[in-house]
């Protein structure tokens, strides 16, 4: 439902609960005028969804700022010339009064407004977590995999700051890969549905179906990437027959949603060979998920680097997609890592600078790795310098978790910050936790952004029985250009 807010007097901006949003009140006798006409506010989507609806005295730019007690203080500003607009107000804790104030900049004053947040959805709000020190960016975007045993738990997208959830996206049964376009749009991997874009505020614009028969894609899984050029570049199965065995392997393809376009790019089987290039016996490469493709990211030179984890291989397509430039160790590396510094089973990669190459190494099936007891089963976050001229690798960086070693057998990321730091997930359910019968991981789920030097600033910690999977945490500055004005604590 929408409900109109009551509109409060300017000189009323004072008792705001939090730190005052403008640094000085008018005299209501003589208030500033601030060509806002109302300011309703639209419930109907969710608990912690709210959309300010505001209609001016003449078409014009808009600025709304709001908070509540400990919240930080946020500002959105609609550039556009309209008479009425709808804003959506991310980040909204639940069960919190908030204040509104919406003006036209160039007016100077404002309209000042109220609403009230609801509840969680049970699933959402029995997910416990507990967050110590400061992140370099404020949200962190968590894709729930799996929500373990009973079933009925949250699976999807949470939007997470200061230990709070302020957003969610449900995708249910499970999610495998997300990536956020440059308009905003938030694009998910489902198991059933395939892609589904997403608004920031979590309503579905359409999707990109698992193929239905007579369709030339075969089953979408593990990741999505916008390019560039603000497409989509998704991970599908492909097929061959090869010496009489029916073969899986790995393909991209482009989606263009504006277009309804689906573009066939890149085919494992037109630059891998099945023969020669794949797991040892017994590994988890076999003819059924020869590759298991399952993180690709746009290089600095265009370029896309691709996580093979079944090969325990990383290899850089080239920007026209016509040529695999390097293939970094695992089967048949064209360049090879020492026994040392090579990565296993790995579930993300990416290359925040020229020739870097970031991947976050589960290490299963590394040498001597049986259980999470084995003092050979360790995950990690490492970093490759490569020459692809001289075809060489040296590990640069690496950071495992301390005092105690983490070992995640499954999903997991690692991802550099434009300051250096790196935010790592171990995502994976340890022995002690209920309903999981002796798992290999170690346990516990946490995401903690570490610098250079391997020393912790944040930690994102994950208590509750459910989710016994999370697949990734992405930090976010904003989620649709929300600037921070004045944090209160």
């Amino acid at each position: 439902m929408s409900r109109h807010v009551k509109t409060l007097p300017f000189k009323l901006c004072a008792p705001l609960a939090f730190s005052v949003l403008l640094s000085s009140c008018e005299d209501p006798a003589d208030p500033l005028p601030s060509g806002v006409l109302s300011v309703s506010i639209d419930s109907s989507a969710g608990p912690i969804t709210r959309f300010a609806t505001i209609t001016l005295e003449r078409p014009a730019p808009v600025r709304v700022t709001y908070g509540a007690t400990g919240t930080p203080v946020l500002t959105i500003t609609a550039d556009s010339n309209a008479a009425v607009h709808r804003i959506w107000l991310p980040r909204l804790r639940a069960g919190s009064e908030y204040t509104i104030e919406a003006g036209v900049p160039a007016d100077g004053g404002v309209h000042v407004a109220e609403f009230g947040t609801g509840s969680l959805p049970a699933d959402v709000a029995e997910i416990e977590l507990e967050e110590i020190g400061t992140p370099t960016a404020p949200v962190a975007l968590v894709e729930i995999a799996s929500a373990g045993a009973p079933p009925g738990g949250f699976t999807g997208l949470l939007m997470v700051e200061r230990g709070e959830v302020v957003g969610y996206i449900r995708v249910p049964g499970a999610l495998f890969g997300s990536t956020r376009r440059a308009n905003g749009e938030i694009v998910v991997v489902h198991p059933t549905f395939g892609l589904m874009r997403h608004r920031p505020d979590g309503s579905v614009i359409d999707q990109l179906t698992q193929p239905p028969l007579g369709v030339t894609y075969r089953r979408i899984h593990h990741d999505v990437t916008a390019t560039p050029s603000n497409t989509l570049l998704f991970i599908a199965n492909d097929t061959l027959t090869i010496d009489g065995t029916h073969v899986i392997g790995e393909s991209l393809w482009e989606w263009t949603p504006e277009t309804g376009a689906v573009v066939k790019r890149w085919s494992s089987f037109d630059h891998l060979d099945w023969r020669t290039e794949r797991g040892p016996p017994g590994s988890r490469s076999v003819p059924g998920n020869w590759l298991h493709g399952n993180g690709i990211k746009y290089g600095p030179r265009g370029n896309v680097v691709m996580s093979l984890r079944n090969i325990s291989q990383v290899i850089s397509i080239s920007p026209d997609f016509s040529t695999v430039e390097w293939r970094l160790g695992g089967a048949s590396p064209t360049i090879p890592l020492t026994e040392a510094e090579r990565f296993f089973g790995q579930h993300y990669v990416s290359e925040p600078a020229l020739n870097r190459i970031l991947v976050y190494d589960n290490g299963f099936a590394r040498p001597g790795c049986a259980t999470h007891t084995d003092a050979a089963c360790f995950t990690r976050a490492v970093e490759y310098e490569i020459n692809p001229v001289a075809k060489t690798a040296t590990q640069k960086w690496e950071y495992r978790h301390s005092p105690n070693k983490i070992y995640a057998d499954l999903v997991g990321s690692a991802i550099r910050l434009s300051n250096g730091n790196t935010v790592v997930l171990f995502g994976m359910f340890g022995p002690g936790e209920p309903n999981v019968p002796s798992p290999l991981s170690s346990g516990p789920r946490t995401a903690v952004e570490v610098n250079e030097a391997g020393a912790v600033r944040w930690r994102l910690n994950f208590l509750s029985d459910n989710p016994t999977r999370i697949y990734r945490v992405t930090p976010a500055a904003s989620l649709v250009g929300e600037q921070i004005q004045f944090p209160s604590d």
